[in-house]
């Protein structure tokens, strides 16, 4: 689905490449001012408990392994420190103050969660330190500049809007939208129905499920009624994997799918191998992309994690710390000097998604003609590239 070529930077694409192959650059500093020093920490907020702790831990994955092909280039050495907002708002602002707090942390990387991520960002720009977002889409969040908030992909209104598009792609016509109720439900699901509308795609119904449900019956039997001849799940992996179970044993077998925040094995693992079959995935990252930068990320993860590196939360977040490595290399070497760099910076080279200039806002407009998301697909068991 997607043609752009994906380009390996000097600061941070290159060191991870050389680095799979067992290589590596000596380390020094790449501050760009002698007076740069030669370790620095991070802070790395989001789940790392709860229900949505699959993408804390893995953001907080795909951060340490940027740092760690950072200070592989050249940089300064980096220690990552971890933050747990429990994919909850209130937690996330407390997380926000205590990262203000503490003046050794020269950046944030988080949250994973839209709603967290709009709850902290006010007392992040109270504080001065640079928030580099990496997995948040809401559009509420670079819908006007705030000048220490980053983002390194699209929000709701392209992502929602690509789904709609692949929904299309795979036969769905009239499609029946199961939501979740919150930011990330509400900006897909608004942003898939404005796309839908424009590509001839009836939308049957729209169901917004309530917080914290597991019986999703009834709302599955609603939609069916009305017709419906696909599914779009508007959610993410916790919700979408009972979903795609419960209408598979009801015996509805509709082509479903699902948005980039279920791009995780754990998607089968809830819901079940035989369920989740065929299941389409409008993705932002492909696992089994042949790209050296993609194949490099890949090689790395498994070598220090195990197993596979087949989610987005952890490819995202190293592809976000190119934001943070152009900006030290270029002379940010504290958090006034990062938010600095970044801004007049704009084109950053990430490793995993290419050559990419930030907007007005410091957020992401894909190329109409390039769509960022790709078409992945349950086959055997595992996530792949779709057909």
């Amino acid at each position: 689905m997607r043609s752009r070529v994906v380009l390996l930077s000097s600061g941070l694409a290159a060191a991870m490449l050389l680095a799979a192959c067992g290589g590596g650059s000596e380390g020094g500093d790449s501050g760009g001012s002698g007076g740069a020093p030669s370790e620095i920490s991070v802070a790395v907020a989001g789940p790392t408990t709860g229900d949505n702790a699959v993408y804390g831990n893995e953001q907080l994955r795909g951060i340490q392994l940027a740092a760690e092909a950072f200070t592989a280039a050249g940089g300064p050495k980096v220690k990552v420190v971890s933050f747990d907002d429990a994919a909850d708002p209130n937690q996330g602002a407390s997380v926000a103050q205590k990262i203000c707090d503490d003046t050794s942390l020269i950046a944030a990387f988080g949250h994973s969660n839209s709603s967290v991520t709009l709850a902290a960002m006010p007392i992040y720009q109270r504080c001065g330190i640079p928030l580099i977002v990496s997995y948040s889409s809401n559009p509420k969040i670079t819908a006007t500049l705030t000048s220490n908030v980053f983002r390194a992909l699209p929000d709701d209104n392209a992502l929602g809007g690509e789904q709609a598009i692949l929904g299309k792609q795979v036969g769905m016509t009239k499609v029946g939208v199961l939501t979740s109720p919150d930011d990330y439900g509400a900006g897909v699901t608004a942003a898939f129905q404005k796309t839908a509308g424009e590509i001839g795609m009836t939308v049957a119904k729209q169901i917004t499920t309530s917080p914290n449900q597991k019986d999703f019956t009834p709302q599955l039997t609603d939609l069916k009624n009305a017709g419906a001849d696909g599914l779009a799940l508007a959610n993410t992996y916790t919700d979408a994997a009972l979903q795609i179970k419960q209408a598979r044993a009801m015996g509805w077998k509709v082509p479903i799918i699902v948005t980039a925040g279920s791009n995780t094995p754990e998607l089968i693992n809830i819901g079940g191998k035989d369920a989740t079959e065929g299941t389409y995935i409008a993705a932002v990252f492909d696992p089994g992309s042949t790209t050296p930068g993609v194949a490099a990320f890949n090689k790395a993860y498994t070598a220090k994690f195990g197993g596979s590196s087949g989610t987005e939360a952890a490819a995202m977040a190293y592809n976000s710390f190119e934001i943070f490595a152009a900006s030290w290399k270029a002379g940010g070497t504290g958090r006034e000097g990062v938010i600095s760099k970044a801004a007049s910076i704009k084109t950053f080279e990430f490793p995993i998604t290419g050559k990419t200039t930030l907007n007005a806002n410091q957020g992401i407009d894909p190329d109409p003609s390039d769509p960022f998301s790709v078409l992945l697909q349950v086959k055997g068991g595992v996530i792949a590239s779709g057909s």
